[in-house]
């Protein structure tokens, strides 16, 4: 089965989530999803670029600074998503994060060569790891980001926080500080480590051009992935 796509919003197909933030991404939007080890940043894009293929007939890219593709497509795999299915409109790839002078020029040319719609960056962490001070991250996270919205696509980054990020959504919200600012949305992902039903939660900080829905929403990473947890009542 097929769902038709808002003239207005890509939706990420992500239970729960898209009603938060009203239906989905704005078009051509950059957006940061943020928080600490293990509050399930990774499997937030990979859903998000398997929703595209499978249920939206976008094709995806993502881009990987950290994991090997093999571990990743296992991640996937264990979720139910086996990516080798769609060679031609689903492909991961490992970027060196101490290759990113050329980093740049190889995304473009991936994301044209697949004709991709979804791109996810994991993470801008790693991606500013290997450049010699602030200045240089600050550089090229704004070279990268105004290169994804030169394009046709919607991306999400990733970012960890040190010490899993405050839950009242002040403080930082990414690594280096500076991807909040240039991106068009913010979400934060929170695990608690304590076991129950809150456990793990989710905040949208900020979305342009949405009124997102305000607070905390109750999150589970299911056999199947992501859920996130809204009243019925509210917008859908």
């Amino acid at each position: 089965m097929y769902y038709i796509i808002s003239m207005d919003r890509i939706k990420t197909g992500i239970p729960g989530y898209d009603t938060i933030i009203q239906g989905g991404y704005i078009p051509k939007s950059v957006n940061l999803v943020s928080g600490g080890a293990g509050t399930g940043k990774t499997i937030f894009g990979l859903q998000f670029i398997w929703n595209g293929v499978t249920r939206f007939l976008e094709p995806g890219l993502y881009v990987s600074f950290e994991e090997n593709i093999r571990d990743l497509e296992a991640d996937a795999l264990a979720m139910g998503w086996d990516f080798s299915k769609y060679p031609k409109k689903l492909k991961c790839i490992y970027h060196a994060p101490y290759e990113i002078e050329n980093f740049v020029d190889r995304l473009e040319k991936e994301i044209n060569q697949l004709k991709a719609k979804r791109v996810v960056i994991d993470s801008t962490s790693t991606f500013g790891m290997a450049l010699k001070d602030d200045y240089e991250v600050r550089r090229k996270l704004y070279e990268l980001i105004a290169a994804l919205k030169k394009i046709d696509c919607v991306s999400i980054l990733t970012s960890e926080i040190i010490g899993g990020g405050d839950v009242s959504g002040a403080g930082s919200l990414s690594r280096f500080g500076v991807e909040e600012f240039v991106s068009d949305s913010v979400t934060l992902l929170y695990f608690a480590g304590l076991g129950g039903h809150s456990d793990r939660t989710l905040r949208v900080i900020k979305s342009r051009e949405i009124n997102q829905k305000k607070g905390l929403f109750p999150m589970e990473i299911t056999s199947k992935g992501i859920v996130v947890h809204v009243k019925k009542d509210m917008y859908e």
